[in-house]
Formats: C-alpha cells, sequence, structure tokens
C-alpha cells in the first residue's frame, strides 16, 4: 500500500513543478496593479555627502548622484547565485537587478506579450510587432545597499511583484578597484542602469504567490519522496525472514 502512495506523491509532486514554474511569475493585468505604478519615477538634486562603508571585509565608496524615486511592476530580474552570472555571488555589495516597467506601459496588456530577460548587469527585451511598449517607463535598476535587512528585502522579491523603492542615484567603487567608479545612468532615455543605493524597499503587491508555493512544495516532494522510499525498501528487506536450509 504504501508504494502506490509513493509514486502517487512523487507524480503529485511532479505537476506541481511544472505547473509552478509555468505560472510563477506570470505578470497580472492593467487592473491588477496598484494606483501608484502609473507615477513616473521621481528624481531631485540631492545634498548628500559621499560615503564608505565596509562589507564582507571591504570598503565600498559611494558618491551620490540624486535622490529617487521608483514605483514598477517587476518583469525581470539577475539571479547570482546561478553559475551563469559570473560577475556576482555571496560577497558582491550589489544585490539583485530589478528590471521594472510603470506608467504607459500598464495601461495596455501588450506588456503580456513582451518577453523580458536578464543578464549579469542588464535587461533585454522583445516583442512582436503591433505591440504596444515603451523602453523609456522601463529601467533595469542595479541595488546597493548597507543594511542586511534591506538586502532579505530585495532577495524577496520576486518577478510579478509590484514594488516602491527609494533611495540614492549613485557612483560607487570598490576599495580594489583603482580609479574606476561603476557609475549611474540619470534618465530613463538611454541604455544605461540605475544605480540605486537602497534606504527603503517596499513591495506593494506580491505576484501569484499560491503558484511559487506550489513551485517549492513540489521540489520539496521531489527530493523527500525517493528518500523515504528507501527507507521503506530498507525497512521492508530488515523485516525479511532470513531462509534456513
Amino acid at each position: 500500500m504504501v508504494g502506490p502512495l509513493l509514486k502517487l506523491a512523487f507524480v503529485a509532486s511532479l505537476a506541481l513543478v511544472v505547473l509552478g514554474w509555468s505560472f510563477k511569475g506570470e505578470l497580472g493585468p492593467p487592473q491588477a496593479m496598484h494606483p501608484d505604478l502609473a507615477r513616473e519615477p521621481v528624481q531631485t538634486p540631492t545634498t548628500a555627502e559621499p560615503f564608505s562603508f565596509r562589507y564582507k571585509g571591504k570598503e565600498f565608496r559611494v558618491r551620490p548622484v540624486a535622490e529617487y524615486e521608483l514605483w514598477g511592476l517587476v518583469v525581470s530580474h539577475n539571479d547570482i547565485e546561478s553559475i551563469a552570472d559570473i560577475y556576482h555571488d555571496s560577497t558582491s555589495v550589489d544585490t539583485k537587478d530589478l528590471c521594472v516597467i510603470w506608467g504607459a506601459n500598464l495601461e495596455h496588456p501588450d506588456y503580456r506579450r513582451v518577453d523580458f530577460r536578464s543578464g549579469s548587469f542588464t535587461c533585454y527585451f522583445r516583442y512582436p510587432p503591433g505591440v504596444r511598449f515603451s523602453p523609456r517607463a522601463g529601467s533595469n535598476n542595479h541595488l546597493v545597499t548597507d543594511r542586511q535587512e534591506i538586502r532579505d528585502r530585495i532577495a524577496a522579491v520576486r518577478v510579478g511583484d509590484q514594488i516602491r523603492l527609494e533611495g540614492l542615484l549613485v557612483d560607487y567603487q570598490m576599495e580594489d578597484w583603482r580609479e574606476f567608479w561603476r557609475k549611474t545612468s540619470t534618465v530613463r532615455t538611454d541604455s544605461g542602469c540605475e544605480i540605486v543605493f537602497v534606504r527603503e524597499l517596499e513591495i506593494l503587491e506580491r505576484a501569484t504567490p499560491g503558484w511559487y508555493l506550489a513551485y517549492r512544495v513540489g521540489w520539496i516532494g521531489l527530493v523527500v519522496v525517493p528518500l523515504v522510499s528507501l527507507v521503506v525498501l530498507h525497512l521492508s528487506i530488515r523485516r525479511r525472514p532470513s531462509s534456513s536450509e
């Protein structure tokens, strides 16, 4: 009886993984967007002075450029734990790059037909003819912070989430970069990334929480069920009576 139940549990887990992968992070329709996502990013002059902080034993120098606040739908982000991202690891002060769209792009469901992809520092998009989409109502945001609480919030952001972030547009430099500074974009009309020193991050609306949960539970099942099967097999072998001549 245990064997069929374990087989059923394995098939169910596999189905959860497939369905969760297919539907997690699905971008919601325009009517599901938070009203604040209609707003343009707000960029104003700053009086903040240059500063530095230490992370993982290294000093990071920061030059504030402007105050910045952004509301947007997360359509893609990089994965700093992926082997495909050779520029980031657990010691990197920069966290996820969040590719977001806002405003006019969310007035019509065409954005759901756009294919968004993130590289280590970039966001790519492509779409079929006839789709209404404006690159000027979107940006790739390279995020930096000196607070673990904010790092944890950034790590929790997923594709499809609707967010608000506030902080500074900055240039920054690691202590071993010599004269090189990574510099922020200050306009939404170029191909550069906005480098944001994040002071606040708020998730206004979560995306497809049920499908994300299903995907996670499915993977847990795919790991646990074979282990339980091995234990059951081991116990059944030990319980068999030994034969004697």
